[in-house]
């Protein structure tokens, strides 16, 4: 029984899409939940107060987030992926799959650590403006208000939910059944060679 392992490999690549509108990441300072957001709202910069925040009047939030470019290519590639799949030959379409599921994995993990690294900068940095940490106050020094704002950076948590990890396990399954392809492919082509040199 042929079984078509670019098949499985191209279900795995919509079960990466449909992990973008699967909650990707929670924001939480404290073990409190600030915000949250799927992959889809980081893309368009919608992510939604949660928490004690989450009953924050609309007009009163600051400006939206920008759409977070990193998440967007990763979204890009596993699409483009998937696309060239459907209109290339079979070991094409596997190594298409299998680069840019590798590629896709690679990106979207960079752009969530990206996120969690500028969160915090940007969390010191309101800090540092908010309290005057470039002087000193009747209660702190300006090196005690700079280990304060660092204090308050790193309790902030930025956390990878069920969408994040269903796009990466879809990418994995993608990236396993094209290999297995691009070996099957291989396969026959050796076991030909000793017969047509006995012949």
């Amino acid at each position: 029984m042929f079984i078509d392992f670019n098949q499985i490999a191209r279900i795995g690549k919509l079960v990466a899409l449909l992990g973008f509108f699967l909650p990707w990441v929670t924001v939480s300072c404290s073990n409190t939940e600030i915000l949250t957001a799927t992959g889809w709202q980081l893309m368009t910069g919608d992510p939604q107060p949660a928490g004690p925040l989450a009953n924050m009047d609309t007009e009163n939030r600051a400006d939206d987030a920008e759409p977070a470019a990193i998440i967007i290519a990763a979204f890009a590639i596993i699409i483009a992926g998937f696309a060239c799949s459907l209109f290339t030959r079979m070991q094409a379409a596997a190594i298409t799959m299998l680069v840019t599921s590798v590629l896709g994995i690679g990106v979207s993990y960079y752009g969530v650590e990206n996120m969690r690294t500028e969160l915090r900068r940007e969390i010191t940095e309101q800090q540092q403006e908010q309290s005057g940490a470039t002087a000193d106050t009747p209660f702190f020094s300006a090196d005690q208000q700079n280990q304060l704002s660092q204090a308050v950076a790193s309790s902030i948590t930025v956390k990878e939910e069920q969408g994040y990890v269903v796009t990466h396990i879809g990418l994995l399954i993608a990236a396993i059944f094209s290999l297995l392809t691009l070996f099957r492919k291989q396969k026959p082509e050796a076991e030909a060679q000793p017969s047509t040199g006995s012949g």
